[in-house]
């Protein structure tokens, strides 16, 4: 139990002095925070909430093609930092427009856990972290404190001063975000558990961080002082607290928990909605519109100019047309390289992109609305458990890789952070025993991608940029931007836009920027009442009205005035999730969403949620989607085969590697389906093995009667030799059943070296075996080869997909598409 009349004393002190030092240092910059407020004193710019529809904002771009009309500013990216360029841009006064190949944010912008996961300026929900810096204060100090700057001593203080402004500069855009963006944004407590008083192997490699237990309280008071304390305080939080606060996780071995705050938003909401604000602005924003070239202007002699413009393709429609600008922005996050080489072939590589798996628990591994960090996992790396949307998010790993638009995480990595948690959880104790955290419990997984960046226009002997970078292009006159965090998304548009205005002659048009006093869409009158009336008002239930409140703001009753008449509450879209099919409709008729797979994924977190959950409604999600945007029945059926080949590349319950294997033995069969790998399967590998091979059971009754018939003694564990205990005892029935419903026979067949080595079974499975053994009977196909039988000892491929056994041969032949099992009998 922690002692508080031993630590209190000297706790205090050092937590008044650092808490001291940090609000001087807030102080001493406090005419940075306000030279442009005062600046931007003036009234802001007029907004119009009705939003132009995207075939509006299509034909904008094509008539001022027609017209050759020049905007001011086009931004080729609509991620984070591309939509805020074009929210400053467009509130400066210039004729602003934004493409983005997808959806927005649909990249990096809602893939990121904390803040340096950021922005892919073209891909994880409200309780994802707006993250001001303590780790970099701690790397700076790191770095700072090495034998090796005894012989650059002051390019090392250069070095850290420029660290420590860049903090600075985080905590205020943190700030400015949660104060601006109620609707969007929440503190979030974050609990860091310190078991040992000295630290071995030391945080971030440096012997000095080994006392890092004791000084912990007193650096986060410094660390509250840098934001001016306009954060919620961190504090101390004893055993016993714990204990009820995580009953969850192993206190038994706790000193103390240092608690700090951060700020937290839905990243994908959040990037959405700078775009629709920028477009609410006046800002020409389409989704789906991808540059293809670049268009430059014409020296003669076949002699290239500066770039006036990109040619176009809308992604929806195929149609191709011509955009002009007096200045081009690329805001690609770890893509800005591949929108550069449309650019010039030549170009220099200015993004390193690394790549971050993220897993999603459920809830009761992160209870009671706190976080937990782990600032010294085993390889080194800060790991957050995070409460989000009722779920737990874990992550984040490292892998330095090129950028992909795919989520899918590798399976190591969603292993290697089952391990971590597993150091945290309960293994004896009140109110936890035994805990353990199981591959099945993983609902969703993904990867993010983000930018580590470099200038290459930069001079010889140019400082290498720490955060962000803007570099102009002489030869071409286009502007790129990458690098950052999501915290620091305004700023760094402040940057780029200051940039294109200088460069390109805009002076005289474009006023200061003023977007440190906008709100996004759905701020302006927000109050934190509205989930009451929203209950009041549609009877809706707590749950959902708070969805809907910290999503669309004061646009949320909007969502719920597109409920039917005869009911009241609006509609579930999936039980257990706050989501309404009436939020479909929505999206795609106020909100620009084109994709039925972008309403999984971004509009709603769902696929990032419970990545089973969002393929089951899938086809209910595309008929809603279908019938708002008028699809054809062609149409339709693409968009839901693209949504549920995008939602089978998120990870889930049961590994990606489980997928199209070829079993040799029945021994096989069941440690594939031991998915978290404890020497047995239970009730939950059983059911989820069975979905994810294509053969779900039919209900519960199914699934009980089927797992009651293999786990023979009742203690609701399939051993091995209960599962081939199962399997003999129908490998026997396995020869009548054939011969008396397909009338197949041994002699048909063939025997030994005359066998043909299949059986074609190709009506319904659920009919093929004796219903008190099992139902559906996927998993008994693959017994139908035995050797004992007489049924032929050759090999049999069950299809999964399909549902019907095919010849498998040397080379691997079969034509129907499905996972394939190749299974033979166990040895006697």
């Amino acid at each position: 139990m922690l002692r508080a009349a031993r630590l209190r004393p000297a706790h205090l002190a050092a937590a008044s002095s650092a808490a001291i030092g940090g609000y001087i240092y807030y102080k001493s910059n406090e005419h940075e925070n306000t030279t442009s407020l005062l600046a931007t004193s003036s009234s802001l710019p007029s907004r119009n909430t009705i939003l132009p529809t995207r075939s509006d904002q299509i034909s904008t771009l094509v008539k001022a093609s027609e017209e050759k009309i020049q905007f001011d500013v086009l931004i080729v990216g609509g991620g984070a930092t591309g939509a805020g360029a074009a929210l400053d841009a467009t509130t400066r006064g210039l004729n602003t427009a934004l493409i983005e190949r997808g959806d927005f944010g649909n990249e990096t912008s809602s893939r990121s856990t904390y803040v340096s996961d950021i922005p892919k300026s073209s891909s994880c929900a409200r309780r994802k972290l707006i993250w001001a810096g303590i780790r970099y204060i701690a790397t700076a100090t790191s770095s700072l404190l090495r034998l090796k700057n005894l012989t650059r001593p002051i390019e090392a203080i250069k070095d850290f001063s420029s660290e420590f402004r860049m903090v600075s500069n985080c905590h205020k855009e943190r700030r400015l975000l949660l104060e601006n963006n109620p609707h969007l944004t929440n503190w979030v407590p974050i609990a860091v558990p310190i078991d040992q008083w000295f630290s071995w192997p030391p945080p971030f490699d440096h012997p000095l961080f080994s006392i890092a237990p004791i000084v912990l309280p007193a650096v986060f008071k410094f660390y509250d002082g840098m934001s001016g304390f306009t954060c919620p305080p961190s504090h101390i939080m004893g055993k016993s607290r714990a204990d009820r606060k995580f009953p969850q996780l192993a206190t038994e071995d706790a000193k103390y928990y240092s608690v700090f705050y951060e700020g937290a938003h839905n990243d994908a909401r959040t990037a959405t909605y700078l775009a629709l604000t920028a477009a609410e602005h006046g800002a020409c924003v389409t989704n789906y519109t991808e540059m293809v070239d670049v268009i430059y202007e014409d020296k003669g002699n076949g002699e290239k100019g500066k770039a006036i413009g990109v040619k176009v393709k809308d992604r929806m429609s195929g149609n191709e047309f011509d955009v002009y600008a007096k200045s081009i922005v690329f805001a690609g996050g770890p893509f800005t390289d591949s929108l550069r080489k449309i650019e010039d072939q030549n170009s220099k590589p200015a993004v390193a992109a690394a790549a971050g798996t993220h897993i999603v628990l459920p809830g009761y591994y992160c209870s009671r609305g706190v976080g937990m960090l782990d600032i010294n996992t085993s390889d080194g790396r800060f790991l957050f458990f995070l409460p989000w949307q009722g779920k737990t998010l874990v992550g984040t790993t490292d892998r330095k890789g090129p950028a992909e638009s795919s989520p899918g995480p590798p399976e190591e990595e969603i292993q290697w952070l089952l391990n971590e948690c597993q150091k945290y959880l309960a293994s004896s104790g009140k109110g936890g025993e035994g805990l353990m955290v199981r591959r099945t419990d993983v609902l969703s997984a993904w990867q993010g991608f983000r930018p580590l960046a470099s200038d290459p226009n930069a001079p010889p002997g140019a400082p290498v940029s720490r955060d962000h970078v803007v570099s102009h292009n002489p030869d071409t006159g286009i502007t790129f931007i990458t690098g950052g965090k999501w915290t620091t998304y305004r700023e760094m548009a402040e940057d780029v836009i200051d940039r294109v205005v200088t460069s390109n002659g805009l002076s005289d048009k474009a006023g200061p920027c003023v977007t440190e006093k906008i709100k996004l869409r759905g701020g302006v009158g927000y109050t934190r009442n509205l989930p009451i009336q929203l209950v009041q008002k549609y009877g809706v239930t707590e749950n959902v009205a708070e969805h809907l409140a910290r999503t669309y703001g004061t646009h949320a009753g909007e969502v719920l005035e597109l409920q039917k008449k005869s009911t009241r509450g609006g509609t579930l879209l999936v039980p257990g999730y706050p989501y309404l099919e009436e939020e479909v409709e929505y999206a795609a008729k106020h909100e620009m969403a084109t994709s039925l797979t972008d309403i999984l994924t971004l509009r709603t977190r769902l696929a990032f949620l419970d990545s089973e959950a969002a393929a089951s409604i899938a086809p209910k999600a595309a008929d809603l989607m279908g019938n708002a945007l008028g699809w054809n029945k062609r149409k339709k059926q693409e968009e839901l085969k693209q949504a549920q080949e995008a939602i089978a590349k998120f990870g889930g319950p049961v590994p990606k590697k489980a997928e199209r294997k070829s079993f040799k033995t029945i021994q096989e069969v069941f440690h594939s389906f031991d998915v978290n790998k404890t020497g047995y399967i239970d009730y939950d590998e059983l059911k989820l093995c069975m979905k994810h091979f294509g053969q779900p059971f039919k209900d519960e009754e199914d699934a009980t009667i089927t797992f009651k018939a293999i786990d023979k003694n009742g203690d609701g564990k399939i051993t091995e030799d209960e599962f081939l205990a199962w399997w003999n005892r129908l490998q026997r029935r396995q020869t009548r059943t054939l011969s008396e419903i397909y009338r197949i026979s041994s002699d048909k067949l063939g025997s030994g070296s005359d066998s043909r080595g299949a059986a074609f079974v190709t009506m319904p499975s659920s009919v093929f075996f004796d219903k008190k053994i099992l139902r559906p009977s996927l998993l008994l196909e693959m017994i139908v080869s035995s050797a004992s039988s007489g049924v032929g000892g050759g090999a049999h491929t069950v299809d999964m997909g399909k549902g019907v056994v095919r010849p498998f041969n040397a080379s691997g032949g079969y034509t129907n598409f499905g996972p394939k099992f190749n299974c033979t009998a166990p040895s006697k």
